[in-house]
C-alpha cells in the first residue's frame, strides 16, 4: 500500500511538472506569436506611410531663412518628410508632417520613434524645420541646419530595445562612373530630390533586420501644388 502511495505521488508530481512546463511553453509561444503580429503591423505601417510620402516644397518670404527648399530631412537617425498616411490621423483628410528619430534612451538602449504633426501653413512648417541656411562657399548651394530632434513623451515608441539602427538612402544617380549606393545622409538635388528607395537597418542582441521601401513621390513645383 505505502509503496503503491508512494508511486502515485510521483506519478501527480511528474504530471504536475509536466503541465507546468507546457503552460510556460505556451505562454512563451505565445508571447513570441504577438511579437510576430506587432512586427508585421508595425513593418507594413512603416512600408505605408515611407510609400505615402508627398513631394512637397516650401518658398520662404523669411528674409532670414530665404529660398525654395524640398520638405525632406533624411539622415542616419532623423527621418522628416509630408505623408497622407497617419497612425493617429486616419479620420481625417491632410497633409501630416511625419518624424521618425533613432534616440538613445536612459538605459543605453536606442528605440525608433515616430512623431506626427498636421500641417498647416507653409511658413509654420518651414519654421518647426529649419533653424537657419548658410551658404556653402565652394559650389553657392544652400546648407540647411535643421531643428533638432528630441525625444517627447507624445512620440510612439515603434522599436525599443535595440543595439543599433539607422536608415540609409538609395541614389541611382551618384557621381559619375559610380553603380547606385546607400547613403546615410540624402542631399537633394535636381536630378535627384528624392531617394529610390529607404532602408531601416537594426540590430537587437545578436540578431540584425532591415526593412526596404520604394519611395514613390515625384518633385512637384510648388505652383503646381497650389493649384491642387
Amino acid at each position: 500500500m505505502l509503496i503503491s502511495l508512494t508511486l502515485i505521488g510521483f506519478v501527480m508530481l511528474s504530471l504536475l511538472i509536466g503541465l507546468r512546463v507546457a503552460s510556460r511553453a505556451w505562454r512563451t509561444g505565445e508571447t513570441r506569436l504577438r511579437q510576430v503580429h506587432a512586427e508585421a503591423e508595425r513593418n507594413a505601417f512603416l512600408a505605408q506611410q515611407i510609400a505615402s510620402l508627398v513631394p512637397y516644397q516650401v518658398i520662404s518670404n523669411d528674409p532670414h531663412l530665404p529660398g525654395t527648399f524640398t520638405i525632406l530631412q533624411a539622415n542616419a537617425t532623423c527621418l522628416r518628410f509630408v505623408s497622407t498616411y497617419s497612425s493617429a490621423y486616419r479620420s481625417r483628410s491632410g497633409l501630416v508632417l511625419v518624424e521618425y528619430g533613432i534616440v538613445e534612451d536612459s538605459r543605453g538602449s536606442v528605440q525608433l520613434v515616430l512623431r506626427e504633426t498636421p500641417v498647416g501653413d507653409n511658413d509654420g512648417l518651414y519654421h518647426k524645420l529649419v533653424r537657419r541656411v548658410t551658404t556653402d562657399t565652394n559650389t553657392g548651394a544652400p546648407l540647411i541646419n535643421y531643428q533638432p530632434f528630441s525625444l517627447s513623451p507624445a512620440d510612439l515608441r515603434l522599436m525599443t530595445g535595440l543595439r543599433a539602427a539607422w536608415f540609409e538612402y538609395l541614389d541611382l544617380h551618384p557621381e559619375k562612373g559610380k553603380g547606385p549606393v546607400w547613403r546615410e545622409r540624402w542631399l537633394s538635388r535636381e536630378e535627384a530630390p528624392y531617394p529610390e528607395a529607404i532602408r531601416l537597418r537594426w540590430e537587437r542582441g545578436n540578431q540584425a533586420g532591415e526593412e526596404i521601401i520604394p519611395v514613390r513621390a515625384k518633385l512637384i513645383p510648388p505652383a503646381e501644388l497650389e493649384q491642387q
